[in-house]
């Protein structure tokens, strides 16, 4: 397989893309001539000290110590504006809080009234809600474990009948 000498870049096969057709090949860029480059340069030159000279004769036209200041001025102006605005607007709503909270009480001392007051069937519940439990009952004695059914355990049921246990040698 030969390489044609003017190829520059290493081609690959890309089975994602399907049958390659001959109008996508790499873009060349062309290389930009000394020529353009130096016009270039010096158009970008000329336009940075047209904006500097344009800049050096604004102070002619215009207090750029009173425009500065009153920039920062109004800066600052804005700044505790929004900062008034917001601690107002927290204040608005611990008072939408409060109010709230205070609707809740109303609502729930009006509810504790009404239950006081009414007849003891008309807010008794039928079900586990409405009876009263006792303390747990507790068995007497619990049931013993069983120890003869596994012989490794038969010590245990010797301690439990007081005969101090397995003796060690």
């Amino acid at each position: 397989m030969s390489v044609p000498r003017n190829s520059r870049y290493l081609h690959l096969p890309n089975p994602s893309l399907g049958t390659p057709d001959r109008g996508s090949r790499p873009v060349r860029r062309r290389r930009i001539s000394r020529l353009r480059q130096l016009l270039m340069g010096l158009l970008l030159v000329s336009a940075g000290i047209a904006l500097l000279l344009a800049l050096l004769r604004l102070p002619a036209k215009l207090d750029t110590v009173l425009l500065f200041s009153t920039a920062i001025a109004n800066l600052i102006k804005g700044l505790t504006q929004i900062g008034q605005g917001l601690l107002q607007l927290a204040g608005v709503l611990a008072v939408a809080l409060v109010a709230l909270l205070a609707l809740v009480l109303v609502a729930a001392g009006l509810s504790r009234w009404l239950r006081a007051l009414a007849p003891d069937s008309a807010f008794k519940e039928p079900g586990t809600r409405g009876k009263r439990r006792g303390p747990p009952t507790l068995d007497p004695e619990p049931p013993r474990p069983q120890f003869e059914s596994d012989p490794s355990l038969q010590w245990l049921q010797s301690l439990r009948d007081g005969d101090g246990g397995p003796r060690f040698r």
